[in-house]
């Protein structure tokens, strides 16, 4: 009985901290996303090459992508590093 009443004393103060973090988390979130930095993508060029199917030339963080959008997902079919302008 005593092994069962310490697990249950551990597992309430793991359960306890785990609650604390979150919450602290969720009052910091934008303080945090702030530092970490917004990674927006931006659409720069759009292209509909048929119905339900598109090409669009994407920046994100400093690299350039050539995606192909379609119904089904989105496929990245060139990635361009803006630093030294070659492929990759």
């Amino acid at each position: 009985m005593n092994n069962l009443g310490a697990y249950s004393i551990t597992m309430a103060v793991v359960l306890g901290c785990a609650i604390g973090l979150a919450i602290l988390l969720g009052r910091h979130r934008d303080r945090l996303h702030s530092y970490f930095g917004a990674r927006t993508p931006t659409a720069r060029a759009n292209l509909e090459i048929a119905p339900g199917a598109r090409i669009m030339v994407v920046e994100v963080d400093g690299m350039t992508v050539v995606c192909g959008l379609n119904k089904t997902g989105i496929t990245a079919l060139q990635v361009v590093n803006r630093a030294n302008g070659g492929a990759t």
